[in-house]
């Protein structure tokens, strides 16, 4: 097994060599290039089930699959989508992709390749998608200075049409005043910082628990990418004049609004002055900062000292810069790894099967599972405080005799039908609480196990029913 490294995966906007090339981030050397996919989109790179490099072509409607150990896609692969995707993202466990094209957004099961919802609450095109590290929320940001905040779980089974409040998101931001260029979420999910950069000049900091924002950093230029430490203590933002600029949260004054002014900023000066910086990642240990411009430059910075460590030249302007800790024995050429994910993408969305299934096959017991004592229905409660009603083993009648007569007085306050009536009613209701109780009774001996394996083995479809079914049984 090689060794763990951290790998750069790279996009430019010229693919005459490649679409994407990796490199080695302590040595510098090349791992892989990535080729026939055409131009990367800008926040269109994802790595897919740890073993695939997926992203969308910025000229086409096509999204581009390539085994992470091979130069060439995946023929048997084709993932047509209806338009040009502006930006993409994936959940950490990759079950589910998220795409915008123009001002629309798409949800796909990648599993079965379905189309399940779409979503259209940007008003201008949307420039990057963010998943929060636990996938159950994503974040959109637009050119339209929209931030919206979703509910993964909306979107993917939602209960009303596509103007419903049902889909509607979470959290509706609109702060900026001019286009969102990018998008940063902290640890912690729902409860988690979120980060986002503007044409406005603006970085603005939301507390997405309760959706308010805590803070507005005014910069002097125009911001394009933002990235921050997994401390969240420093956030560094690259601007529109080729530099990134850095600024500590434990140093912000208490005000909502806080103008930093050029001499107080922190810059990171190595690029072609007047380019704009796109693209940031940070090193595992965030002791080192990568920034991608547009004057086809990578540079590496010493966080602490802020000195140019190492510049690589690309052949295009940087569209992509993703940072991955990964064994470098991946890149090896061998074996093709078994995918879980369709061959191609559903351009409707399908009315949900009732066929659909999800078996379940327990190989083993959890050993921390909690043990639960087998019921006894021999005992039953009849409702008085303190009281049990006790069936014998031979017990076989439902039928009741006729009750005694518990109340001689009660029986001579009132009208002999009035008496009658009651007695009857009570029998009958004796009676069925009887058959109740024998009828638990019986169930302790039937198999649930051959219920449930009952029309697998026999070949028979399940019974049909409009919810998702989960079929639970032993090996």
């Amino acid at each position: 097994m090689g060794d763990i490294g951290e790998a750069l995966f790279i996009s430019t906007l010229n693919n005459e060599r490649a679409s994407c090339c990796v490199q080695d981030l302590r040595t510098g050397t090349d791992l892989m290039r990535y080729k026939g996919g055409g131009t990367m989109q800008p926040h269109s790179l994802q790595m897919l089930e740890d073993h695939f490099v997926i992203a969308a072509n910025s000229t086409k409607p096509l999204l581009h699959v390539w085994p992470i150990n091979g130069q060439e896609q995946m023929t048997s692969i084709r993932y047509v989508v209806p338009g040009k995707v502006n930006a993409l993202a994936l959940t950490p466990d990759s079950a589910y992709l998220v795409a915008a094209i123009q001002e629309t957004i798409y949800v796909w099961h990648l599993n079965s390749g379905r189309l399940l919802n779409t979503l259209s609450k940007h008003y201008q095109p949307i420039n990057c998608i963010r998943f929060t590290d636990n996938g159950e929320h994503f974040v959109t940001g637009g050119k339209d200075g929209a931030v919206l905040v979703w509910s993964l779980t909306r979107a993917v089974a939602p209960f009303g049409g596509g103007d419903s409040e049902e889909n509607a998101p979470l959290y509706n931001f609109n702060d900026h005043g001019l286009a969102v260029t990018d998008v940063h979420i902290g640890l912690g999910g729902i409860r988690a910082f979120m980060y986002t950069v503007s044409m406005d000049r603006c970085c603005k900091i939301y507390d997405l628990s309760d959706g308010t924002m805590l803070l507005s950093v005014v910069f002097p230029v125009s911001l394009h990418s933002v990235i921050v430490d997994k401390l969240e203590t420093s956030v560094y933002v690259g601007t529109s004049e080729g530099q990134v600029l850095v600024f500590h949260m434990d140093k912000v004054p208490r005000m909502k609004e806080y103008h930093l002014e050029e001499e107080e900023s922190q810059a990171f000066v190595g690029h072609t002055a007047g380019t704009a910086i796109t693209c940031l990642a940070l090193s595992v240990n965030a002791q080192q900062l990568i920034s991608g411009g547009e004057d086809k430059q990578v540079c590496i910075w010493d966080v602490v000292s802020r000195q140019l460590v190492k510049s690589i030249s690309q052949p295009g302007a940087i569209t992509n810069l993703y940072l991955r800790l990964i064994s470098t024995s991946r890149f090896h050429p061998g074996p093709k790894e078994q995918k879980s994910f369709a061959d191609n993408l559903k351009r409707m969305i399908s009315p949900d099967d009732d066929d659909d299934c999800i078996e379940l096959l327990i190989t083993e017991e959890y050993p921390k599972a909690p043990k639960f004592l087998e019921p006894n229905y021999d005992n039953s409660y009849d409702g008085s405080a303190g009281n049990s009603v006790s069936l014998s083993d031979d017990y076989e009648d439902v039928a009741m005799s006729e009750p005694e007569e518990e109340s001689s007085d009660v029986d001579a306050e009132m009208p002999e039908a009035a008496a009658s009536a009651l007695q009857a009613e009570l029998a009958e209701l004796r009676a069925e609480n009887a058959r109740l109780k024998l009828d638990a009774k019986r169930l302790k001996d039937v198999n649930i196990k051959d219920q449930i394996l009952s029309p697998v083995q026999s070949g028979k479809p399940p019974k049909k029913n409009k919810k998702p079914r989960f079929f639970v049984y032993n090996q």
